[in-house]
């Protein structure tokens, strides 16, 4: 099954490609004439697909603004590789770079050099703050942390579990992941007065899906006996429950498991009961809000905000069926 789920994603990464060859437009329907802007988003990768909103509402603002949108990374999470591209990107002299990026010394040195050489770099979804860049346009990580965190309690509370000490997994993607480090500390700070976790592993999925699932299901066979799981990122949830048995069995047996990252097949997931409550980012905006923000900057010297904060959303019994209605399938299986 994970062949073919990972074939599928290779299609949807290529079709990304070759669809980008296409996206430029010498006279858009508002106006503006190509003025030859090129704008490259960086995703984390190409083989998450919780990307794709914020490559459709990049594209669809990128149309209407007159500019060439390119998406570039690798297909699974790379820094090296990502720098890599970033090199590329500044020996081509684009215009513009926005990036989700580790915070570390290597971003930093080369977020520096492209805007030695005039291109101004901003982030979205995650941040390097430690690199000069423009701006970051995302969510607070840490207040999606301490969100996911109280919506754990009021869950334990409802259980009334509250006095018991609880086994917790946590998952992320990187350690270095300044986002993903927010989005841990937060919960952690909203728990730890309320309720007992013991956090007995944080298991790191390198950023990539596949990868995620895989660990989920070995780690629960061997830890079925663990109480609680908080996904930091909604990697292991593009696939059926019939691709998570493990998982699927543990939460059938009273496991109790909250994430960050909202999307169709997570609420498919979350409406057969196998987990609790979910909290979502509006990758929407970072796309499109992100390169209009950044164009503006570019042609009219419109200084964006530091920080451009993107809303949550919430996903529990009262609208889930609201939610499935209104967030559509991928279709990347």
């Amino acid at each position: 099954m994970s062949k073919i789920w990972a074939k599928g994603l290779t299609i949807v990464a290529l079709g990304i490609v070759i669809g980008l060859c296409l996206s430029t437009a010498s006279v858009q329907a508002d106006g503006y004439q190509n003025d030859e802007l090129t704008i490259a988003f960086l995703p984390r990768s190409l083989g998450n697909p919780i990307f794709l909103d914020a490559f459709e509402a990049a594209q669809k603002k990128a149309y209407e603004l007159g500019v060439r949108l390119e998406w570039v990374a690798p297909f699974d999470f790379d820094s090296d590789l990502q720098v890599e591209m970033i090199e590329n990107l500044i020996r081509r002299k684009v215009d513009g770079i926005v990036a989700s990026v580790n915070d570390e010394e290597q971003i930093h040195r080369v977020f520096q050099k492209a805007m030695d050489q005039g291109i101004p770099v901003a982030t979205f979804d995650a941040d390097s703050p430690g690199s000069g860049r423009l701006f970051y346009i995302g969510i607070n990580n840490y207040n999606a942390g301490v969100e996911i965190g109280r919506a754990l309690v009021d869950v334990i509370k409802n259980k009334q579990l509250e006095d018991q000490v609880l086994n917790t997994m946590i998952m992320t993607g990187y350690r270095e992941a300044v986002n993903l480090e927010e989005r841990i500390r937060g919960f952690l700070d909203a728990t730890s007065h309320e309720i007992k976790l013991h956090v007995a592993d944080v298991l790191e999925n390198e950023d990539t899906v596949e990868k995620s699932i895989i660990l989920l299901e070995d780690y629960l066979k061997t830890n079925p006996e663990v109480d609680v799981i908080y996904f930091v990122g909604g990697w292991p949830f593009y696939v059926t429950s019939d691709a998570l048995p493990n998982f699927r069995q543990w939460a059938q047996e009273g496991g109790i498991a909250v994430g960050i990252d909202l999307f169709y097949d997570a609420l498919l997931l979350q409406k057969e009961g196998l987990i609790q409550y979910l909290i979502g980012q509006d990758m929407t905006s970072m796309g499109s809000l992100g390169l209009e923000l950044m164009v503006n900057y570019i042609r009219y010297g419109e200084v964006p905000p530091k920080v451009v904060e993107t809303g949550l959303e919430h996903a529990n019994e009262s609208n889930l069926d609201r939610l499935l209605e209104t967030h559509k399938p991928w279709l990347v299986k």
